[in-house]
């Protein structure tokens, strides 16, 4: 199982037995009495297994023990240790009351044990081992209310141009109640198949997942792979695959959330217009105008002129998610009147990205006044890059760039290594020369020559604000100063930060009548690792929206 499913699955249980305990009450808790005899051993086991912390009472000769003082109580290990300068003696019983979980859960687990039987044949007593009826398996644990189904999958795959390799997925499903209050679905998806989901069906099957959610009358956990789908007001909205852990909870009027993860890709619009007799595709890009990204699967929504469209080959659109384009059927003919609008999540692969969002909501007076709230916090972690490695240096130009995407570069030359004869076998020759009088160095694609000794990496940056074009892969001609459309230059990861945060009051006086008020402020730092130019950084909102609904009046007469 990959790292990350494993610590999933640990925060599972975690939180699993958090909601255990927050789901405390008559029907999901029980007071256990033990009674243990003194033993020279001073060392005391408990029958029950999941302890609740300070509720243990420990009475000896009709008299209740102190805590801390005349005893010490382990938790963890659901044991504990008396004083030895109590005065008890060997015939002494120790009577300990305490709360636990109703719980299927045995202190143990085996497939055997040794037992002591009397054996006919020798006349004495012999042990011998004994299988259990019950290991560690769902019903054991969790009772027999669990339902549980799936498939393993074991393959191969063989090709002329391929060598042999070994193919193998998991599909598990989980659901049922663990306790009467307590019900939880799972489900745990894993093949080793690095490819995202194919955009050609109107149902995308992700190839790796995994959920976990617990369900109690009060409240819901969700963790693994998850949509988060919420809106407050007119501004707080927000759609987001996530992956990490989400709480909800509830009270009669009173509703709360949060919502702790790893944010798979970035956010961004691409507003375009169609060309006649073209049905795509139509590439997708960045925030930054970046092409080489990954649209991640079932994240798009495709609107043209205002109208959702419906993914599939049968249906409006397919899109590839690996290059980020779009293509459109023929039941969707594309002119050049046609405004095109898609909303996306891509990956970049720049920095991991962190997501936190809270917020509830609440109502009075019958439902005529609503309250909410909400706060989304989404942003690059600066000391986490993905596929990039930032040195101390390129940390300081990302610094002094402030907001400024050009000033985030680094010279795209450098010198070809050696080889072992000590020649230097480049791609490009530096080429000095007189611009305006003034003196300046261009680079000449000229690959196997001795003066040679380059190699450049290009980065467009805009017609007319570039000094090279592109005649082929890898290959770059210089046209003269802001006659072209690429640099010898390399863009430099900037991590940015956004934060929303919007309080929302509706207000109905009368039946017909509704009244909406709604503030909110943004945070949009576009440099983390830089304070300046950071006046801007700041925006705020209102929305004052009043609804009459028009209503019959009578007159008697």
């Amino acid at each position: 199982m990959k790292p990350e499913y494993k610590l999933i699955l640990i925060i599972f249980f975690v939180l699993f037995a958090v909601t255990a305990i927050y789901g405390q009450n008559q029907y999901n808790t029980v007071v256990v009495t033990d009674s243990i005899p003194i033993n020279f051993e001073n060392n005391y086991n408990l029958s029950g297994v999941s302890i609740i912390a300070f509720t243990d009472h420990i009475v000896l000769r009709d008299s209740l023990l102190q805590r801390f003082t005349d005893y010490e109580f382990d938790y963890s290990t659901a044991t504990f240790t008396i004083s030895d300068s109590l005065p008890y003696s060997i015939f002494d019983t120790l009577y300990v009351s305490y709360q636990t979980v109703r719980l299927s859960l045995n202190k143990e687990y085996k497939r055997r044990s040794l037992v002591v039987r009397y054996d006919e044949r020798i006349g004495d007593t012999i042990r011998v081992s004994e299988i259990k009826g019950s290991g560690f398996t769902p019903e054991a644990i969790f009772g027999p209310g669990i339902q549980k189904s799936g498939t393993l999958i074991r393959g191969f795959t063989v090709g002329t141009t391929k060598d042999f390799s070994l193919n193998s997925g998991l599909r598990l499903q989980i659901s049922g109640k663990l306790s009467d209050d307590i019900e939880i679905v799972a489900a745990l998806t894993d093949e080793n198949t690095p490819i995202q989901p194919e955009g050609n069906t109107e149902r995308l099957e992700e190839l790796d997942k995994v959920f976990i959610q617990i369900k109690h009358p009060n409240a819901v956990g969700t963790f693994g792979d998850y949509q988060l789908t919420k809106r407050v007001g007119e501004f707080g909205v927000i759609s987001r695959k996530l992956q990490g852990l989400m709480g909800e909870f509830f009270m009669d009027e009173h509703a709360a959330y949060f919502s702790i993860a790893s944010s798979r890709g970035k956010f961004n619009i691409n507003d375009f217009s169609g060309t006649d007799g073209v049905q795509g595709p139509y590439s997708l890009v960045g925030i930054n105008g970046e092409k080489n990204i990954i649209a991640i699967a079932g994240t798009e929504q495709v609107f043209i002129d205002g109208i959702l469209m419906n993914r599939g080959e049968n249906n409006d659109y397919t899109i590839e998610y690996a290059n980020a384009t779009v293509t459109f059927t023929p039941q969707r003919l594309i002119t050049a009147a046609s405004r095109i609008s898609v909303n996306f999540e891509y990956t970049d692969r720049k920095f991991a990205r962190n997501f936190f969002s809270g917020g509830g909501t609440t109502k009075f007076f019958n439902n005529k006044l609503n309250i909410q709230f909400q706060y989304l916090q989404e942003g690059d972690d600066e000391n986490a890059p993905i596929d990039i490695t930032l040195t101390e240096e390129d940390k300081q130009i990302i610094s002094d760039a402030g907001d400024s995407r050009l000033k985030a570069t680094k010279s795209g030359v450098s010198l070809a290594p050696e080889d072992s004869l000590g020649y230097r076998q480049g791609v490009y020759a530096a080429v000095d020369t007189l611009i305006n009088n003034e003196p300046f160095t261009y680079y000449f694609y000229n690959p196997g020559d001795s003066s040679a000794i380059y190699n450049v990496s290009f980065s467009l940056i805009g017609d007319g604000l570039g000094n090279y074009i592109r005649e082929a892969i890898g290959n770059f001609k210089f046209v003269g100063i802001s006659e072209g459309s690429y640099l010898p230059i390399i863009f430099l990861p900037i991590p940015e930060e956004n934060k929303l945060g919007n309080f929302a009051v509706s207000y109905s006086p009368f039946d017909n009548t509704q009244i909406n008020v709604e503030y909110a402020g943004s945070y949009w730092d576009r440099n983390k690792l830089s304070n300046d130019d950071d006046g801007d950084n700041f925006g705020y909102a209102t929305n004052v929206f009043i609804k009459i609904d028009p209503s019959e009046v009578s007159l008697g007469l």
